[in-house]
């Protein structure tokens, strides 16, 4: 049983365990993805240790490092503040050739950055609540990099976020974070996220239609019994025979008809909406010499 819950994040993750390898300089560059987001070189013992919180970028890593011939000397499964996450600290043999790689001008390379990134530093919020994916960057010059080379590769927009002990990169557009998944190889998951999106806006739409047909209720409910008192105002202090015959002939339909619609009362009196309207403003106008008419 794995010791991490499978979040939606970790799903991703999964499907880029099996990604096939390219070139050695795209391995090198996805190998130096994980470095910039979650390595730590110890110089004086010319080795990198990583601490990784997903067991998906942990096997991914080893099969780097596995397809460079580098060996890895120690790999320690720890608990850390929040205990439903595990520490995985891989430590492995560093090369200067990690270093050489320059990923912002090729963008074979950058993709293959980019899967490093996300799998070693990423995450992504399930899409059923919300649109969002970030990536931990420490360095300030990486970020500003993968940002700029983001736009001008997939013209992407990427945030960029300072906390107190840490950098994000983020994607809030769903159409953005679509694009960079599917540059970093998910195919399987990005599918159910396109399904998930479509759902979503169905039942936007629906409840957009919904909302709109209850608050027309309500203003057309609202709007009628103000009708209604205008009209039993008149009656009591005027009487509805003093109304000019047009506006008495309306009053009464409407005050024998209080369920039918603007066009619905048009129709029994041979007028257009737009005529029982004005002509109902003019009988509300008169109400309001007799009292507050709401």
């Amino acid at each position: 049983m794995s010791l991490l819950r499978r979040t939606f994040s970790e799903e991703i993750k999964e499907e880029l365990v099996n990604v096939p390898f390219g070139s050695r300089e795209e391995v090198i560059s996805e190998l130096l993805g994980f470095i910039k987001a979650r390595g730590d070189l110890d110089v004086k013992s010319r080795h990198i240790v990583f601490s990784l919180h997903s067991f998906a970028a942990s096997r991914r890593l080893l099969n780097l490092m596995k397809y460079l011939s580098k060996p890895v000397s120690e790999i320690i499964v720890e608990k850390s503040h929040n205990i439903k996450k595990r520490y995985i600290k891989i430590t492995a043999e560093y090369s200067e050739s990690f270093m050489v790689i320059e990923p912002f001008f090729d963008v074979a390379l950058f993709v293959s950055f980019l899967r490093g990134l996300f799998l070693s530093g990423g995450s992504m919020t399930n899409p059923r609540y919300h649109y969002h994916l970030e990536i931990n960057l420490f360095e300030e010059e990486t970020l500003a990099l993968t940002r700029k080379s983001l736009k001008d590769f997939f013209n992407i927009n990427a945030g960029i976020i300072e906390l107190r002990n840490t950098r994000k990169l983020y994607i809030k557009s769903i159409k953005d974070i679509l694009v960079f998944l599917e540059a970093i190889g998910v195919q399987r998951k990005l599918e159910e996220i396109d399904r998930i999106v479509t759902e979503r806006k169905v039942i936007g739409d629906v409840n957009r239609t919904v909302n709109f047909i209850e608050a027309n209720a309500i203003r057309t409910a609202n709007s009628t019994a103000r009708q209604i008192r205008a009209i039993e105002l008149i009656k009591e202090n005027m009487g509805l025979e003093n109304l000019p015959e047009d506006l008495r002939r309306v009053a009464l339909v409407r005050l024998r008809n209080k369920e039918l619609s603007l066009r619905e009362l048009g129709k029994k009196l041979n007028l257009t909406k737009s005529q029982i309207y004005s002509k109902l403003k003019r009988i509300i106008k008169i109400a309001e010499r007799f009292g507050d008419v709401k």
